[in-house]
């Protein structure tokens, strides 16, 4: 019997970044399971919301800027469910705002980063979730 595939939650409402989210993985090698959602109440919901999900994720991407309910607001729901505590999160944004000090109380295990602009460099976040899978970020 094999191992497990990790399971991995993108919540992004860019359809064109979940597409090179998803080609990082394949170029890095990582074998996940993915399930996107396109905006924070969805998150919320499937995370922490009354028919919450049973299967926790092994890692989340998270975006700062989502539509319904904003990405702090979700990380911030995420660290304060105990379940999901120790979670590690990527947290990016196009626009990273330099006010992520108000968010980083909420942090736990979570990498902070802008969202690349350049190919090659967005196609390195799957060594950065990697990294996350393994504990090592």
């Amino acid at each position: 019997m094999g191992q497990r595939r990790s399971r991995l939650l993108i919540v992004d409402d860019s359809e064109a970044d979940l597409f090179l989210v998803k080609e990082a993985l394949r170029r890095e090698g990582l074998d996940c399971e993915i399930v996107s959602l396109a905006d924070g109440a969805q998150a919320i919901d499937y995370l922490v919301g009354p028919g919450a999900v049973a299967a926790r994720p092994d890692c989340i991407v998270l975006d700062l800027n989502l539509p319904k309910v904003r990405g702090d607001l979700v990380l911030k729901a995420i660290r304060e469910h105990p379940p999901l505590a120790d979670v590690p999160i990527l947290v990016w944004s196009s626009s990273l705002r330099t006010d992520t000090d108000s968010i980083i109380g909420h942090a736990g295990p979570t990498l902070f980063i802008e969202k690349p602009t350049d190919l090659r460099e967005f196609l390195a976040i799957g060594a950065k979730i990697r990294s996350l899978l393994e504990g090592h970020a």
